[in-house]
């Protein structure tokens, strides 16, 4: 699968050039983390009893799925490199400390954040990683002038994600 990772400060505008992105590619799907958990479940109710008893669940309801325990983030990754096609397109918001290359969205530049493909904002990063100077949080119009450039320029920023068996470790290539 092909991923557009895009991380940053809360309130940088991350979802509105994702939903204007969105408009603009054929994505299969977009992956928020979020550092929020879900909440535990009453000892009592059945999931949680499954769970007690060593086995995985995933609740489906009408509006999505949840799967307990909780996944790893190389887990997750590699669910999706298995279940989706490989030309399918993934946007990734959030994850900021993933080792995969990702575009920084921000004010200021980021300090610990790994493998950089992008950095927008108001200042310019050492060193060769591509700059697309902007105002944090974006304008509506440089939201869309930005998508465009991310839609034309995708395989630019992007990586390749791999996953072979589950018990494999993860392949990416920028």
């Amino acid at each position: 699968m092909k991923v557009l990772h895009i991380a940053g400060p809360s309130n940088s505008g991350k979802t509105r050039l994702i939903a204007s992105l969105i408009q603009r590619l054929d994505v299969h799907l977009v992956v928020k983390w979020s550092h929020h958990t879900l909440g535990a479940e009453l000892p009592t109710q059945d999931t949680a009893q499954f769970g007690q008893r060593g086995a995985p669940t995933i609740l489906a309801t009408p509006d999505g799925l949840v799967y307990r325990p909780g996944l790893s983030r190389p887990r997750v990754y590699q669910y999706l490199a298995r279940l989706l096609p490989r030309d399918a397109i993934v946007v990734v918001e959030g994850d900021k400390s993933a080792p995969h290359p990702k575009i920084w969205l921000g004010a200021d530049l980021p300090s610990e954040v790994w493998a950089l493909s992008l950095v927008i904002g108001p200042h310019q990063p050492c060193g060769t990683t591509p700059w697309y100077p902007a105002r944090v949080p974006l304008s509506q119009e440089t939201v869309e002038r930005l998508a465009q450039h991310l839609a034309d320029q995708w395989p630019r920023y992007s990586y390749d994600l791999q996953g072979g068996d589950l018990g494999e470790s993860l392949h990416f290539r920028h």
